[in-house]
């Protein structure tokens, strides 16, 4: 019998997905269950990347699903494992988001009855597979959760056994069953491997944490000691690649668990760490011990974790820092690489590993390619386009401002190509750059590193005085612009050319000529026709907001613009700014800069250097820098942004808030 009757009598060329006709679906279910695992891997990639594109479901989605059915139904066929996962996902209702994707539930659903003898397949991928079924099943979630209890007490794999207690964990944070709860914990603290004991506990820390026991990093602490100690059967690599994502994330799994004794290890490890979520002081005790092992293979999965506590959670992470740092000289290749990544965006937080990070600067190439993944990472990478960048190690010595890093960002300045981002390495030094002065307006021809050479001169004050015809030459690049405006009455001889750009036809360039100008001369009269002439601009108010009494004239002006739409915040900040500089209103400010920390997280360093600016004229925020103060997870993080700044800038927020608390205690 056909497998696939029917398959081609459906209009495909009606159906569209994610990139346009489905034409290709019937081509891409059949490849689903072909003999070629190559073949497999491409057509589950193209099922997952069109036809349920980023998990959304169209048209198409919801026609295949009869014939994937029929695979899931097929013992024996290759790739069924991949087809039922697949099935799992668009029969979620957490990700039904419109009504191609309830209709998708519900087919799904309806098929349980054909999905569930799966949890007892002679296949132990396909039971695996079977479990995410059961974890979004909208069935009675007690019998669920007793098929999956009577499954368990069966199965003799270990990846089924593990993918059961997911399902359950699953199961528990979508339907609350007390039962679950129970059978969490029992597997927790009686399963006999210490993968299934360590899923168990992932899933209590997601949906019961009251249900963990009293010490859990102790607890977990044995149960990893124990994993890394009896190891995980190896998987041998599958022997062949396809230029799709599935199998980029397949390899680079195969190549992750080479070498290593327990590489399930890792993902639970970063598991449990995330579902314990602010309790960094528990976090950080069952990291410690793993970053002081004898062993490589529980430091490499804890750097790694650990590098995410750091970058998102407030704390007192000294100690794990500095165990971070001393792995920058481990002899198992894959550490130095994985430490300095964590290190490198640390700013001051990274200085408990100053030292490691000399000691691993002196042993470590001047420059390697971008492809070398092991060893101490070099000064600087190179890239296959010809460029380069700083290595991570320099990177974060020089943020340190710690001048064991001069001797790397020296060669690298003199370097016939710098690095492009040499200039903002030199600028992270901070008064140290003053040596490399001459050394920085030599390379300013460069284009691409000119940018951050000139802020980098911008930072030095009167000793980059001498610099500032070379600062000029390149006007009216926004580099040169902020350069200018940073050295101020340092940079007198800019003022002339700076004038002629007031009335630039680029309104982004007046404005920062007129913030330049601002600062060399201090005339407020010379720059308010061109501020108050682009006042769409939150750089022109920024900047108005900077001239102090001379801005009162135009304050009734500037309360206008809070009825603008300003879904970033900014006008609400700068128009707080002006009142208070140029009226000192703080009565009028205060609510403002209240409503713009609620409203924005990404501009409360802003609000927080206003504040401070106000001093006991703030009192009444007082209460807001205490509860920020409290909060243990960075504000940075908020709706997932990610940037090599988010710790600077928290913990700049961080030391402001305490700044003004201290300022008003005094």
């Amino acid at each position: 019998m056909d497998l696939f009757v029917g398959l081609d009598d459906v209009d495909w060329s009606s159906l569209t997905h994610a990139y346009g006709p489905a034409v290709e679906v019937p081509e891409l279910v059949r490849g689903l269950v072909s003999g070629d695992p190559a073949v497999r891997e491409s057509a589950l990639d193209d099922m997952y990347g069109a036809v349920h594109h980023q998990g959304s479901v169209f048209d198409s989605t919801i026609a295949a699903i009869p014939f994937l059915l029929e695979v899931a139904g097929r013992p024996g066929l290759p790739g069924r494992a991949g087809v039922v996962e697949y099935l799992a996902s668009i029969g979620d209702p957490e990700e039904a988001y419109d009504e191609w994707g309830r209709r998708a539930v519900d087919a799904v659903a309806d098929a349980f009855g054909l999905l569930a003898p799966l949890l007892e397949d002679p296949e132990p991928a396909v039971r695996k597979a079977a479990c995410e079924v059961y974890a979004v099943c909208r069935a009675d979630a007690g019998w669920i959760a007793d098929a999956l209890g009577e499954r368990q007490s069966l199965e003799t794999d270990t990846d089924v056994q593990t993918a059961i207690v997911a399902a359950l964990g699953r199961l528990g944070a979508r339907l609350p069953v007390p039962a679950l709860v129970e059978r969490l914990s029992d597997a927790a603290a009686r399963h006999p491997d210490p993968s299934v004991r360590l899923t168990a506990l992932v899933q209590l820390a997601e949906f019961a944490p009251d249900a963990l026991p009293d010490d859990v990093p102790t607890v977990a602490l044995a149960e990893f000691t124990r994993f890394y100690a009896a190891g995980t059967p190896t998987t041998e690599p599958a022997g062949f690649t396809t230029p799709t994502l599935i199998g980029e994330l397949r390899v680079r799994a195969e190549e992750e668990a080479s070498g290593r004794r327990a590489p399930g290890a890792s993902r639970l490890l970063a598991d449990l760490s995330g579902r314990l979520g602010d309790r960094v002081e528990d976090r950080t005790r069952l990291l410690v011990p793993l970053l002081e092992s004898a062993d490589w293979e529980p430091r490499l999965d804890a750097v790694r974790v650990a590098r995410y506590l750091v970058e998102a959670w407030r704390g007192d992470h000294r100690e794990v820092v500095r165990l971070i740092g001393e792995q920058l000289l481990a002899p198992e290749p894959r550490l130095p690489p994985a430490a300095a990544s964590a290190l490198k965006d640390l700013g001051p937080v990274a200085a408990p590993a100053a030292d490691s990070l000399a000691r691993s600067i002196e042993t470590a190439p001047p420059e390697a390619p971008h492809t070398r993944e092991e060893g101490p990472p070099a000064w600087i990478t190179t890239w296959e386009s010809g460029s380069s960048s700083t290595g991570p190690t320099v990177r974060a010595l020089a943020a340190l401002g710690d001048p064991r890093a001069l001797v790397p960002v020296r060669w690298a300045l003199e370097r016939r190509e710098p690095p492009d981002d040499i200039g903002h390495v030199v600028r992270s030094l901070g008064p140290l750059a003053v040596g490399l002065l001459p050394l920085v307006r030599a390379r300013l021809r460069r284009d691409s590193c000119r940018g951050g050479l000139l802020l980098a001169l911008g930072e030095l004050g009167e000793a980059a005085a001498p610099a500032v015809p070379d600062i000029v030459r390149y006007l009216p690049e926004s580099g040169s612009l902020n350069a200018l405006r940073a050295l101020g009455a340092h940079a007198t001889r800019a003022a002339r050319p700076l004038r002629r750009l007031l009335d630039h036809d680029r309104d982004w360039i007046a404005i920062a000529a007129a913030a330049a100008l601002w600062r060399v001369e201090g005339d407020a009269d010379r720059v308010l026709p061109t501020l108050l002439s682009r006042l769409d601009h939150p750089s022109a108010l920024e900047l108005i907001a900077e001239l102090g009494p001379a801005a009162a004239p135009h304050l009734p002006a500037l309360r206008t613009l809070l009825d603008r739409l300003d879904p970033n915040g900014w006008y609400v900040v700068h128009v707080a700014e002006a009142l208070w500089r140029a009226a000192g209103d703080a009565e009028a400010a205060l609510p403002l800069l209240t409503a713009a920390w609620h409203n924005h997280v990404h501009i409360r360093v802003r609000v927080a250097r206003c504040l401070a600016e106000m001093g006991h004229a703030a009192a009444p925020a007082a209460p807001l820098l205490r509860e920020e103060l409290a909060r243990p997870r960075r504000h940075t993080t908020a709706f997932g942004r990610w940037g090599s700044d988010r710790v600077l800038a928290d913990e700049e927020l961080l030391r402001l808030c305490r700044d003004v608390l201290a300022g008003l205690a005094s």
